[in-house]
C-alpha cells in the first residue's frame, strides 16, 4: 500500500517534468526588436541597508542604452541604518536622471516593507512605464529596452524578466542554478498560457494598470508583493507575460547563507498559497518527491533507482534546453550535474522550516 502510493506520487511529478520539458521544445523564443521610438519610463528602486550593493546597481542604471531624456530614476531609501543613503547621495550628485527619495516609515500606512517603499516611488513616477529592479541587481545594457518594446509591440501591461544569480562558491553556483531552473519553469508555464507570477526584481508595468489597480496602497499587503501586483493586474483583465531572453536579464548577488535561503523561500511559499488551487497541488508534489523517494528506495531500491534516474536526465535535458534558449553558456556543469543532490537536502529544509511556527523576516523587519 505505502510503495503503491509512493509510486503514484512520484509518477505524478514525472508527468510534471515531461510536461515542463515538452514546453520547453515547442517554447517560441521572443526576439528583441528595435522601436522608431521609446516611451518616458520610471525605474524604481526599493532599498534598505544596501551600502554593499547599491552602487554597482545604479552604475549598470547608468550604462543603459535608453535616450536619457526619456527615463527617470526614482531610488527610494527605506529607513536605512547604514551607509546606503550617502552612497546613493554621492552616485546621483553627478546624474540627473537620478532622484533619492528618503522614507521615515510613515509614507502609505495602509501597506510595509517593500510594497510601502514602491507605492511611495509611483506616486512621483512620471513614466508611461514603471521598470522595477532591487538595490541588489545589476541590469543589461539592453533591458529597459527589452522590456518596453516586448510590451509595446505584445499590448502588455505587466511584463516579467529572467533574472540570473552571480556566482563563485560551489554553495553560489548551485543557486545559480536553482533560480535559472525555477526562472525557466515560470517562463515555459506562461508559454502554455497557465501564467504562474512575476519576479519582483524584474518586472514592468505600464502606469495605465498600476493605476487602474489602484496601487501598492490599496492591493492587500502581501510579503510577496510582486505576486499581489500581477493577481490585481490580471483580475483586472489586463494582459501580462514572462519573456526569457538575453535582453532582458538581469543580475543579482547569490544569499551567503542556508538560514536566508531558508527565510527567502519562507515567504516565497507563504506567497505562493494564494495562489489557484492546482498550482498549490503542484507545489505539494514538487516538494513530496524529496521525501517520497527516499521512502521507496527503502521499500524498493531497484524502483527508487528508476524514478532517480528518469528525473536526473529530464532535469539536465530542461535545464540544457533553458540555456540554449537564453544563449546562455552553462557556466558551472558540476553544480548542473549535481544539482539534484542540492535540492535533496535544501528542499526537507525549507519544508520544515515553512511549518515552524518562526515569523516572516526580511531586511530586519518581522512579517
Amino acid at each position: 500500500m505505502i510503495e503503491n502510493l509512493c509510486i503514484l506520487v512520484l509518477s505524478i511529478y514525472l508527468i510534471i517534468q515531461f510536461g515542463v520539458l515538452f514546453g520547453l521544445f515547442i517554447y517560441k523564443k521572443k526576439e528583441f526588436i528595435e522601436l522608431d521610438s521609446y516611451p518616458f519610463i520610471s525605474l524604481l528602486i526599493a532599498a534598505r541597508n544596501e551600502e554593499d550593493k547599491i552602487e554597482d546597481c545604479l552604475k549598470s542604471i547608468a550604462a543603459l542604452n535608453y535616450p536619457a531624456d526619456r527615463f527617470e530614476v526614482l531610488v527610494g531609501n527605506d529607513s536605512s541604518t547604514d551607509q546606503t543613503q550617502l552612497i546613493i547621495e554621492r552616485f546621483i550628485a553627478n546624474n540627473n536622471n537620478f532622484k533619492l527619495i528618503n522614507l521615515d516609515g510613515t509614507e502609505n500606512p495602509t501597506t510595509k516593507g517593500k510594497a510601502r517603499v514602491l507605492a511611495t516611488l509611483a506616486q512621483h513616477a512620471m513614466g508611461d512605464y514603471y521598470l522595477i529592479t532591487d538595490a541588489d541587481v545589476e541590469v543589461g545594457p539592453l533591458w529597459a529596452k527589452g522590456l518596453i518594446s516586448e510590451m509595446m509591440h505584445n499590448q502588455l501591461h505587466l511584463l516579467g524578466g529572467t533574472t540570473h544569480v552571480k556566482a563563485i562558491s560551489k554553495f553560489e553556483q548551485y543557486q545559480q542554478v536553482d533560480w535559472f531552473y525555477f526562472m525557466g519553469i515560470i517562463n515555459v508555464v506562461d508559454s502554455l498560457n497557465y501564467p504562474l507570477t512575476m519576479v519582483g526584481n524584474n518586472m514592468a508595468i505600464s502606469a495605465e494598470a498600476y493605476r487602474k489597480v489602484g496601487g501598492y496602497e490599496t492591493i492587500p499587503f502581501s510579503i510577496t508583493e510582486d505576486y499581489a501586483l500581477f493577481n490585481a493586474v490580471r483580475k483586472e483583465g489586463f494582459k501580462t507575460a514572462q519573456i526569457f531572453n538575453q535582453e532582458t536579464l538581469v543580475r543579482t548577488r547569490a544569499i551567503d547563507s542556508v538560514i536566508g535561503i531558508l527565510k527567502q523561500r519562507k515567504r516565497w511559499l507563504k506567497g505562493g498559497w494564494s495562489l489557484p488551487f492546482i498550482y498549490r497541488m503542484m507545489m505539494f508534489v514538487l516538494g513530496a518527491w524529496y521525501f517520497t523517494l527516499p521512502l521507496l528506495f527503502v521499500l524498493n531500491w531497484k524502483l527508487g533507482l528508476l524514478f532517480f534516474l528518469v528525473k536526473i536526465v529530464l532535469q539536465l535535458l530542461q535545464l540544457l534546453k533553458m540555456y540554449r534558449l537564453i544563449l546562455l553558456k552553462p557556466q558551472h556543469y558540476f553544480a548542473i550535474f549535481t544539482y539534484d543532490i542540492y535540492l535533496f537536502f535544501i528542499m526537507p529544509a525549507i519544508s520544515i522550516y515553512f511549518a515552524l511556527p518562526f515569523a516572516n523576516t526580511w531586511k530586519g523587519r518581522r512579517y
